[in-house]
């Protein structure tokens, strides 16, 4: 029988506590998942500021897939989710994985959220071997990083960071560690007094696949804007330069993708804001925008909206498939609320398809989850599968945390879907972002 496309509502209703770590599946393909926790603060610090019982450190975690199915190794490393969840990559060979650390963990008097000091660095980690990783070295960039991208070459990361004056910082990496940090102004942001950071600091940096160029979203302000890069010979940036016009999307632009091919990036716009209840309480529901990319061998690309499709609330996480036609998105939703409650939602995973020539998406489904402040999204290396992190389950402390798995079910002449499967890893609490390195 064809699964269904809308969740059973017994699905809903398992003892998550209880569930079964039983492992990634046999066939997902890739040579390893990393995925990091954050063992600060319980999931609904984010609604009444309590941070809750300190459950241990923060930890990366390796589910190593020529090995068994559980994870292959962990080792602390300070993170936090309170960012975007791109605050892990991995360069182009997979032997080395970046964690920027966005708020400092918690000190032994810290009772809230508001006790949590703001984080500078970003640490390397050595995952040659993914049984034995090892922090290599570790470098201050800036204040608050937001989240990390690697070059298509692997030598220099960009970094969105709360850094007055020049946000953007930009890092070369290499056989001896890391090299110095520059950091750069954003050309033609103007101030708006309005806004809370007056609309001066970015959100998030991605690096283009095939080209040095930046996308980076202004979520206070609802715009990307594209900025060139000029490296030296030794992979250091020396200069950016805003390449084409400022592209508006809908509200709150908090991160984005490009494609696969780098014709077009895609922001998922959550609506949040200083002028929304709670900054995000009761949000409407979200969006991603599809931009198309003007052509680069102009003085003065024309970047162009071509599409967008609607999503559940708080769609903070998102990943194109391998092939490039599937996107899957991760909605936090309401689970804060009571079910009775108006805005109660629970959390969802949605899939959509996206056209590699027009850059047009169309939704195929949302299909609803057991797990509370679920993050980080990422398709295996064959695209039969994503992997998902879940940062608690619902049940008593200590609440159990880790990895989901959903098969990309295909029937031929008809849309892909997604099915929820046993598969479960279990991570050190609190897990959210996550990469899967097919190298």
């Amino acid at each position: 029988m064809r699964p269904s496309r809308i969740a059973a509502s017994a699905a809903l209703a398992l003892s998550s506590p209880a569930i079964a770590m039983a492992g990634a599946p046999e066939d997902f393909a890739g040579r390893y998942i990393a995925a990091i926790s954050d063992g600060d603060m319980r999931a609904y610090a984010y609604i009444d500021g309590v941070l809750g019982p300190d459950r241990g450190p923060d930890e990366l975690a390796i589910v190593d897939l020529s090995a068994d199915a559980t994870p292959t190794a962990r080792i602390e490393a300070p993170n936090t989710v309170i960012n975007p969840v791109y605050s892990i990559a991995a360069t182009p060979d997979g032997n080395t994985v970046f964690i920027a650390e966005t708020v400092e963990g918690r000190g032994p008097d810290a009772t809230m959220l508001s006790d949590l000091a703001s984080g500078r660095m970003l640490r390397a980690y050595d995952l040659s071997n993914p049984a034995a990783p090892r922090l290599v070295d570790e470098v201050e960039v800036g204040h608050r990083p937001l989240g990390v991208s690697v070059s298509p070459d692997g030598r220099t990361l960009v970094l969105a960071t709360k850094t007055s004056g020049d946000p953007l910082a930009f890092v070369t990496w290499g056989a001896d560690g890391f090299g110095p940090v520059r950091r750069f102004a954003l050309e033609g942001v103007s101030a708006m007094p309005e806004l809370p950071d007056q609309g001066l600091l970015p959100h998030h940096a991605e690096w283009h696949p095939e080209r040095d160029l930046v996308a980076v979203t202004f979520a206070l302000r609802n715009q990307v804007r594209f900025y060139a890069v000029t490296r030296g010979e030794d992979g250091a940036v020396t200069a950016i330069e805003q390449q084409g016009n400022a592209v508006t999307t809908t509200k709150w632009p908090m991160s984005g993708k490009f494609s696969r091919d780098g014709r077009f990036f895609v922001s998922n716009d959550l609506k949040w804001g200083p002028d929304v209840a709670g900054f995000y309480l009761n949000a409407p529901g979200s969006t991603l925008t599809s931009i198309r990319l003007g052509d680069p061998a102009q003085d003065s690309p024309r970047h162009i909206i071509v599409g967008g499709a609607p999503l559940p609330r708080h769609a903070e996480s998102m990943a194109f498939s391998n092939a490039g036609d599937l996107i899957a998105t991760l909605n936090i939703g309401q689970t804060w609320l009571a079910p009775s409650e108006p805005g109660h939602s629970l959390s969802s995973l949605s899939l959509l398809a996206f056209d590699a020539e027009t850059g047009l998406l169309r939704r195929l489904g949302d299909w609803a989850m057991e797990g509370i402040l679920p993050e980080g999204v990422a398709f295996d290396a064959a695209d039969n599968w994503v992997v998902t992190g879940i940062y608690e389950y619902e049940g008593p402390e200590p609440r159990a945390s880790g990895l989901e798995f959903w098969r990309v079910h295909r029937v031929p002449g008809e849309a892909p879907m997604l099915v929820s499967s046993p598969h479960r890893v279990e991570t050190g609490p609190g897990a959210h972002s996550l990469i899967v390195v097919n190298q």
